[in-house]
């Protein structure tokens, strides 16, 4: 019993990490001329309290990545048949005695033919090896150091900073991340 208490002394609702997210979204999502709804589920699952201090800058850079790379502008999404406000899901839960977190959007999901055309254009993989991998296989290269499919620097992408920043994050405290993209519904 008492193992167990000093265990849960330790622990912080998930929602005490996640609080400026909203307006951070909001003001982003503005400055690039995008209508979004962030929506936060799980405010309430427990967490470690040095995990959920380490967790602020990668999930902003998940949330950035979204906003900047994932999400449509409103009139693409008007012309996609979706609604002109995109949909930005931040979840946090406990699976199988891990905890799993989800950062999700309703845009575009990631081009495979513009990843392939990157993967070549930087020089990581061969034309015809390109053409032979499963789409997650692809995806992986989106988590290398120094990747972007930017072509030019911008305020909020473009250097190549984000997701290997994820990764090293989830590798330093046992995790995996995992990408998921789905043409048109999303990543």
């Amino acid at each position: 019993r008492l193992y167990a208490e000093a265990l849960q002394c330790r622990m912080r609702p998930f929602g005490d990490a996640v609080h400026a997210y909203p307006r951070i979204v909001r003001d982003l999502a503005r400055s690039l001329g995008k209508r979004v709804r962030l929506v936060i589920e799980g405010e309430t699952t427990q967490v470690d309290r040095d995990i959920l201090e380490m967790l602020d800058a990668p999930l902003g850079h998940l949330l950035r990545n979204a906003l900047d790379h994932g999400v449509e502008d409103p009139e693409t999404r008007r012309r996609a048949g979706k609604p002109e406000e995109a949909r930005l899901t931040l979840e946090a839960r406990h699976s199988a005695g891990k905890l799993l977190i989800a950062v999700a959007d309703d845009g575009a999901g990631v081009d495979l033919a513009a990843l392939r055309r990157a993967i070549v254009a930087r020089g990581l993989a061969q034309p015809d090896a390109v053409a032979a991998m499963s789409e997650p296989e692809l995806l992986e290269f989106l988590l290398l150091p120094g990747f972007t499919m930017r072509e030019r620097v911008t305020d909020v992408s473009g250097r190549g900073v984000g997701l290997d920043a994820v990764q090293n994050f989830a590798k330093a405290v046992r995790g995996t991340v995992r990408i998921e993209s789905l043409a048109g519904r999303g990543t």
